[in-house]
């Protein structure tokens, strides 16, 4: 592999990108992780302090934060544990804020 200054534009450009959006990942869903009770809660009563910090980090317009909310609280076979409806799946929860964020 050529030296980092000799790879084309585009590629470097890409890796920057890659990396600035594995951060922003690494960060939503460590706040999912964190407050996951308390988001799940907070899904369920249409809102919160956690749930708004999560969809911040992952950069949810506030236009589409009503519609993810809509898809987190409509789909709970998919957002939630099989067995602990009070519990979030981390990765799913995590892949529909990234979806909706920037």
């Amino acid at each position: 592999m050529p030296p980092f200054w000799q790879l084309p534009g585009a590629a470097v450009s890409s890796v920057i990108e890659n990396t600035a959006y594995d951060a922003r990942r690494d960060t939503v869903k460590r706040l999912v992780t964190l407050h996951e009770r308390e988001i799940a809660a907070e899904i369920d009563r249409g809102g919160g302090p956690g749930l708004a910090e999560a969809m911040t980090a992952a950069r949810v317009a506030v236009e589409r934060r009503p519609a993810l909310l809509a898809d987190l609280r409509g789909h709970p076979g998919i957002y939630r544990l099989k067995d602990r409806a009070d519990r979030l799946d981390i990765e799913a929860v995590t892949v529909a804020l990234m979806v909706y964020g920037r």
